[in-house]
Formats: structure tokens, C-alpha cells, sequence
């Protein structure tokens, strides 16, 4: 996911945070919620459910079909781009500004366990010892002007240095707060709201939530205070002697007996005595809450998050209207040579079948031209959609139009249906992965690779260094990846692949899987969904990087030098254009390449090294006209192994 997508996604998260607490900031006034009990859990609902949005709340998946070249159409000389801007897009410069403001909120919490901390040193013990220091360690201190309670397993009331000038009543009732937040763990909630305030430090409605927890959490200690003690005017005076000390800085990590601005709030709770039978609070609170589902609803689909684009290679003149239907990921749709040939186009309206999966598992043609039913239905087999709906038939119109071919361009119009089988010339072997046919073709390709059939050895023993999941939006690769039995880092025994490949058929049994030797030593899977518009080594390559070829000449001598020292001698560098389809997609990063130069300086032979498949084509095409030095030793010229890495940035 591009840095371009992620500030996007924030941006709307926080709309989504805004709009659904100011709708639920009414719930509570319009239910009558006036105990705070009631209203204490419904705003620590209401902020877990903020939290949760993004996991809770659908993503629109963006599609972008990239058609199929035409098979002998010249292509027409690309202009030479101008060297990249080395830039910082502004995203990145957001999430630096949001990072640094988190910094600063941790920086400052740190500072005040690091100031309680001190201010417990720097304290003497109560004495004496009232009844209520068997459940925390009471002390004065000279740095507090009002009860400051922290600590979980061994809590810590600081109490101001005046505390024994108040009335014993007052004491009582200020010792009964106090300990009653250590009994409910009132430090821990406290704590994690204040970590939830250092990451949405930006965020005013947050910090408007958080502030009502707050006075919400105190006002119900009140009242447990004076049903305990059965005195409410002490109580109050009790609040009004600490309201009166000198103010100081507020502790953060640490609930405070009384925060000024909830002073005029508490009171008039105390004085009101508000009550509400449990039933009359349950049928509010589930009242409450069946509002606040309603309302996270309308707020994920009034602004709904976006997934990474999915990618899809439809051949040209061809379209795809899903009828608001979306799809995990789709093959592409070929055109009929014989239909092109013909000039046959229409619109074919299939009918799909799908299982509790949302695979296709029968699907029909209701109308459209005969010669272009079958391209449609082979397509269609192959879609898995999502499950977001209770219904198990779609609907998808699929419109071929016969494509015009450019002016004085001969040959075959429509592209070649199925893919280049012999991928790109210089470094990527295999071509593009199909899609497998069914579960048991699939699991042969994995123990033929177990046993080293039709392929290199086994690789038991060999560490898995990760995953790389194509086609997939995010949700449904997170999804995919919890299901796997072996997890990056785990040593690989004899049938783990083939463990791995069938809970990926288990999964979805469209998806094709592949692995491979990494330089390193350690091995890579490759799960790539049908559809994805890639060109990756294919699935029998994917065991080994082939070793550079032996030189042409015996007598010829070979160096392997660094790439940074390298650099320093070419002589002639085209830059690489940026793949138009990976530049929509918002898709960057660093070809790595293995290259050999030749005695004459030219670029003899390239081998990928990793890279995102979209950027690949480009990187060869580019890097293969590159022209260096000579490379001399003992005055005679020699062949170069080296690196090079080809970086696509996106300027914003």
C-alpha cells in the first residue's frame, strides 16, 4: 500500500472518528443516560468502536484494467523522461509531522511517571496509618496540590502535604475516593486513554470523548463515595477544599482526585442524585448501543476506507459493469480471434453461481453474441467475489467492442489471449503465472517440488523468509496469511510446502503457488491470484536464481565489483520510464538487478533479483542500454559481475 493511499485512508478514518462521535455525542441526552455508570460504559464503547473502525468497516477496492497490447502494433517511441526529482511527497511528510507529534505525547507521558516517581521518593508515609493503607501505600508529598492515584500491583495514593489540616470526614471521604479507584483499576484505563490521546493527538474529537470518560469515571466514584460514607455535604466539602489549593501541572499517567474544569459538573451531579432502576439503565445502555451500531454503519458507508487498486488485464475493447457486485480478484477477459476477425462484438450477460466463499462454481449465459459466450463464461468460472451480501447469484455484463487498430499498424488486433508465455527477454524467466485449474493440479506442482521431481531438490532445512501475496486486497492477504501453517522464520521440513499449498487452495482455490531460493540462502513463497497483472518468475523457475553465464571467451577474466563503485563508471544511463500502470496504481520501490558487463562495456546479460513485477519490464528495458567503462586488470580487459538497483519514486 503506497504512502499516497495510506494518508488518504487516514484522512477518512478521522472524518469516520468526527462524524460518528458527533452523532453519538446525542445518545446519551436523548436516552436520558444520567447515571454515570451507564454513560461511563457507552463512552468506553463508543471509543473502543473508533478504534475498531478500520477493522470493522469494508473497503472499496479501486479496479484497474490495464488492456492487453495489440500483438504486432509498433509501439511508438517512448519520450525520454527527465531525471526523477529526489522529493519527499507530502504524505510522507504528513505521517513525519504525526509521528513526531505521537514523539512528543510519549515524551511528555514519560516525563510524568518519571515526576510521580520522584514525587513517591521524595514522600513520607501517613501517620498514622488509617484503615485504608492496607490496600494502597498512602503518602504525603510537598508537589502534589490534590490526591494523585497510580500503580496496579502495588498502588500509590500521594495526598498534598495539607491533608492532615482537612476535617476527619473530609479525609474519610477523600481516602474512599481514592481507594476506590485503585479497586476498579482506574489507573489502567486511565493509562491506555492516554496512550489513545498520544497517537490521536491531532484528533479533537477524541480528545472531547476522552475528557467525557473522564468526568463520567469520576462522577461514578462520587457516587459510589457517598453511598459508602453517607455524607454528601462532606463530600462536597471535601471537593471544595481541594478545588481551592494552588493549582499545578496535571500528571497525565494519572487519574486526579479533581480537574477544575469538572468541578461545576461533579457538584451538580452530586447535588441532583439521579437514580435509575438496573433494568431502566440496562434498557437504555442496549438502546444506546443498538443507535451506536446504527450510526458506526452509516458512518463506514457513508466514507468508506479504499483497499489497494486490484489490477486487471482485459483484452482491448473489452469492458467489465459488475452491477455493483465486487470481487476479491478476476481473470482477465480475453476477445475471440475469430470474433475479431469477424468484427463480432455485443454485450454477454452472465449469470454466476457462488458458494459461501463467494467462488463461482456454475455460471450461465443469458444473452449475447454465440461467438463471444465462451471467452465470457471461461472468465467468469474463474472470479471470486466478496461475501458481503446474502445473495449467492450475480450479475455481470461483459461488453466486447471491437477495438480499432492504429493508423499503418498491421497484424493482429486484440492482443494474444493468454498471456506472453516467454516473459521478458533478458532476466525474467517464465513469463506470467497462470491460473490453476483445480486443487489437485496444484498440490502435484507442490510434491512434485517436495521431491525434487520436475524441478530442483528439496529444500528441507531451509528457512521461509516470507510471503509475497499478489492480486490480493489487504484485508483478504491478512485474512490468507493467518491461515498458513508456517509462518516466516520457521525452518521448512519435507511436506511444508505442500501443507502450505493446500491451505492456500483451502483458502481459495484459484490461487496459484510458487517458492523461491532467495540469494541468501532462505526461500520465498509466491501466492499470486489469477488476474494479477504481473510478470514474476514462474512457478517452475521460482526454485533458483540461475547463476550468470559462463564467459563467452575462457581467456576472458571476471570480476565481481560493487555496485556503488560501478555506478561510477557508466558512461551512457537512459532512465527508465515510469510504468504508467504502476504510476495509477501509486506503486514505488527499488528494482534490484544482477547484471554482467562485458569486456566492450555493455550490458550482457540481467537476472532479477526482486522488485515489484510492475516495475521489472521497465527496469530491463531501461538498464539493458546502459553503457560503462572499460574495466581493465592487469591491462587487460574483463568481464563485470555487479548490482544494480533501479529506483522508482513517485514525485507528488
Amino acid at each position: 500500500m503506497s504512502w499516497h493511499l495510506l494518508w488518504d485512508n487516514l484522512v477518512t478514518y478521522s472524518m469516520q472518528i468526527g462524524l460518528l462521535i458527533g452523532i453519538a455525542a446525542f445518545i446519551p441526552a436523548a436516552l436520558r443516560m444520567r447515571v454515570p455508570r451507564a454513560r461511563l460504559v457507552f463512552w468506553q464503547i463508543l471509543l473502543a468502536a473508533c478504534l475498531l473502525l478500520p477493522l470493522l468497516a469494508p473497503r472499496r477496492q479501486e479496479i484497474i484494467v490495464a488492456s492487453t497490447p495489440t500483438a504486432d502494433a509498433p509501439l511508438a517511441p517512448a519520450p525520454m523522461p527527465d531525471a526523477p526529482k529526489r522529493s519527499i511527497p507530502r504524505s510522507q511528510l504528513a505521517f513525519g509531522l504525526l509521528a513526531a507529534g505521537i514523539a512528543a505525547r510519549l515524551v511528555w507521558l514519560a516525563a510524568g511517571a518519571w515526576r510521580l516517581r520522584r514525587y513517591c521518593l521524595h514522600s513520607r508515609p501517613l501517620e498514622p496509618a488509617p484503615s485504608w493503607s492496607v490496600e494502597a501505600d498512602l503518602r504525603l508529598s510537598c508537589d502534589v496540590s490534590g490526591p494523585v492515584t497510580f500503580g496496579f500491583r502495588k498502588p500509590v495514593v500521594l495526598l498534598p502535604a495539607q491533608f492532615g489540616d482537612l476535617d476527619p470526614h473530609m479525609q474519610d471521604a477523600i481516602l474512599c475516593h481514592e481507594i476506590l479507584h485503585v479497586r476498579r483499576g482506574d489507573w489502567l484505563f486511565t493509562l491506555a486513554e492516554e496512550l489513545v490521546r498520544s497517537i490521536f493527538w491531532f484528533h479533537p474529537a477524541i480528545w472531547w470523548l476522552l475528557g467525557e470518560i473522564g468526568l463520567a469515571r469520576e462522577q461514578a466514584v462520587d457516587h459510589e463515595v457517598i453511598e459508602l460514607t453517607k455524607s454528601r455535604d462532606g463530600y462536597l466539602d471535601a471537593l471544595l477544599a481541594i478545588a481551592g489549593a494552588t493549582p499545578r501541572l496535571d500528571l497525565a499517567p494519572a487519574p486526579l482526585f479533581l480537574r477544575k474544569r469538572h468541578l461545576k459538573q461533579r457538584v451538580v451531579s452530586i447535588l441532583k442524585e439521579v437514580r435509575m432502576s438496573k433494568t431502566k439503565r440496562i434498557s437504555a445502555l442496549a438502546a444506546g448501543l443498538c443507535f451506536l451500531a446504527a450510526a458506526g454503519w452509516f458512518v463506514t458507508v457513508t466514507l468508506p476506507l479504499s483497499a489497494a487498486p486490484q489490477m486487471v488485464s482485459d483484452a482491448p475493447g473489452v469492458t467489465v459493469e459488475l452491477s455493483g457486485a465486487s470481487v476479491l480478484h478476476r481473470t482477465g477477459v480475453t476477445y475471440p480471434e475469430g470474433a475479431l476477425r469477424n468484427h463480432v462484438q455485443g454485450v454477454v450477460t452472465v449469470e454466476a453461481t457462488l458458494d459461501s466463499t463467494g467462488s463461482v462454481v456454475d455460471a450461465h449465459v443469458l444473452s449475447g453474441p454465440q461467438e463471444l459466450r465462451r471467452a465470457a463464461l471461461q472468465s467468469v468460472l474463474q472470479w471470486h467475489f466478496t461475501t458481503d451480501s446474502s445473495l449467492n447469484t450475480r450479475r455481470v455484463n461483459i461488453n466486447f467492442t471491437t477495438p480499432t487498430a492504429p493508423a499503418g499498424a498491421p497484424g493482429v488486433v486484440g492482443g494474444v489471449p493468454g498471456g506472453v508465455p516467454g516473459g521478458v527477454s533478458g532476466g525474467v524467466v517464465g513469463g506470467v503465472i497462470g491460473s490453476a485449474p483445480s486443487n489437485a493440479v496444484n498440490l502435484q506442482v507442490a510434491r512434485d517440488f517436495a521431491s525434487g521431481k520436475n524441478g530442483p531438490p528439496s529444500l528441507v532445512g531451509k528457512t521461509l523468509s516470507g510471503y509475497n501475496v499478489m492480486g490480493l486486497s489487504d484485508q483478504s492477504r491478512n485474512d490468507l496469511l493467518a491461515r498458513l501453517p508456517v509462518r516466516q522464520g520457521d525452518i521448512l521440513a519435507e511436506d511444508s510446502f505442500e501443507h502450505i499449498a493446500k491451505a492456500v487452495h483451502d483458502f481459495d482455490e484459484h490461487l496459484t503457488v510458487g517458492r523461491m531460493l532467495n540469494r541468501s540462502g532462505d526461500v520465498s513463497v509466491s501466492i499470486v491470484a489469477p488476474g494479477a497483472e504481473a510478470r514474476t518468475i514462474s512457478a517452475t523457475a521460482m526454485a533458483a536464481i540461475a547463476p550468470p553465464p559462463p564467459p563467452s571467451d575462457p581467456n576472458v577474466k571476471r570480476l565481481t565489483i560493487g555496485g556503488n563503485v560501478q555506478q561510477t563508471k557508466l558512461v551512457s544511463q537512459p532512465k527508465p520510464q515510469y510504468p504508467p500502470l504502476a504510476k495509477q496504481a501509486r506503486i514505488s520501490g527499488v528494482v534490484h538487478l544482477q547484471a554482467l558487463i562485458g569486456v566492450d562495456g555493455s550490458v550482457k546479460n540481467l537476472q532479477v533479483i526482486s522488485g515489484h513485477p510492475l516495475l521489472i519490464p521497465a527496469a530491463l528495458e531501461a538498464v539493458q542500454q546502459w553503457t560503462y567503462q572499460q574495466t581493465l586488470l592487469n591491462g587487460q580487459p574483463v568481464e563485470v559481475l555487479t548490482q544494480i538497483d533501479v529506483n522508482f519514486t513517485l514525485s507528488e
